[in-house]
This record gives C-alpha cells, sequence and structure tokens, in this order.
C-alpha cells in the first residue's frame, strides 16, 4: 500500500483543511499520513523550512508521495531535491517558485492551481524581498512553468465538468472537494498504478 504524505501550509497546525483529502485517499488504497511541523508565520518559513526538512528527511521511506498545500509544497519540493527517496508529488495552490525541475526518481508532480490565488501571489513579493522561504513563489496563482510531460498543470479555475476554484484554500471548501477529492485521488491512483 503506497504512502500519501500530507503536508500542510502554515497558520494551521495537523494537516488542516488538506486533511478533508484523507477519506478520498483511503477510498483509493493509499495509507494517508499527516505530519504536523506545528503553527508558523510566513515570516518564520525562511528560518524553519529547512528546519523541517531536515527533521523529516529521515522519515520518508522509498515510494511515498506527497499531497502538499501551500507552503508544505516548498517543503517537499525541498525534500525531493534533497534526495527523499519520494515517488511523486501533488501540490495544491503552492506557494513555490513556478520554474520548477522534477528532482531525479520523482516519478510525477501534479500541480493544483487558479487565478484567484492572492495569497501565493504576494509569497512571491515576499520570496524577492528575501524575507519568505527561497524556493517560495507564485505557482499557486499561476501554475508551473515547465515543458516536462510529468509535470501536470490543472487550472481549477477553469477545469471543463468541474466546479470553480477560486481562491487559496477554496479547493477544500465542502461544495468544491466533493467533487475535486475524488478527482485528485483517482488520478493519484491512476499514476501510482502506471508504473
Amino acid at each position: 500500500m503506497a504512502r500519501v504524505i500530507l503536508e500542510h501550509g502554515i497558520h494551521t497546525e495537523g494537516a488542516g483543511s488538506l486533511g478533508a483529502l484523507s477519506p478520498y485517499l483511503t477510498a483509493e488504497g493509499f495509507e494517508v499520513i499527516e505530519p504536523d511541523y506545528g503553527w508558523i508565520a510566513g515570516l518564520e518559513t525562511k528560518r524553519l523550512n529547512p528546519v523541517i526538512v531536515g527533521a523529516t528527511l529521515p522519515f520518508i521511506q522509498s515510494g511515498d508521495i506527497y499531497v502538499a498545500h501551500s507552503n508544505g509544497c516548498a517543503i517537499a519540493y525541498e525534500l525531493m531535491n534533497r534526495g527523499a527517496p519520494i515517488a511523486g508529488a501533488v501540490f495544491i495552490n503552492g506557494a513555490l517558485e513556478r520554474a520548477i525541475v522534477r528532482p531525479r526518481g520523482v516519478r510525477f508532480i501534479d500541480c493544483y492551481w487558479n487565478p484567484g490565488d492572492t495569497i501565493t501571489e504576494v509569497a512571491q513579493i515576499g520570496e524577492e524581498l528575501g524575507v519568505l522561504d527561497e524556493d517560495w513563489g507564485d505557482m499557486g496563482h499561476s501554475g508551473p512553468v515547465t515543458t516536462d510531460p510529468a509535470i501536470y498543470s490543472c487550472n481549477c479555475g477553469a477545469t471543463p465538468g468541474m466546479p470553480v476554484v477560486d481562491g487559496h484554500s477554496d479547493f477544500f471548501t465542502a461544495e468544491n472537494l466533493a467533487d475535486w477529492g475524488p478527482f485528485l485521488a483517482k488520478r493519484l491512483r491512476s499514476l501510482v498504478d502506471a508504473d
């Protein structure tokens, strides 16, 4: 059974709103792990994200999949860049730079974003000013910039047949998650089964 690790964002404890994905992932046969690095503010990410990454690195098992929101995406991306044996990742409204490169050994990265995410626009400004984590950016607002076919870009604000997501955490509202939760979980299952 593949392990899915849920990595939350700032200003929350536990899995936060990301934890609402757990039943959908479990229904697709994944073991769900919900670590908690605690409540931190945006200005603390530059100092604390490297500490969180260092403390998490030994915990990662070969084949783990990261599903992350906001700052959790920056943490997951740094873990992958430091050689954690992560098989794949799902970034939801990532407070992460747009020009990502899939690290060696990572089979896929799915990026869910929407143009109504103004929080990650602020993240980009904070990174440029040097006050936030250096990997932060506005991917959650504008999507990834890549030519890698294994990096999937999903504009949740304009996906045919799906509810419109408009905002940094709107993916997790009950009415949106009822459709987006199964969509994400089934897509993730198909990616894992394809390997």
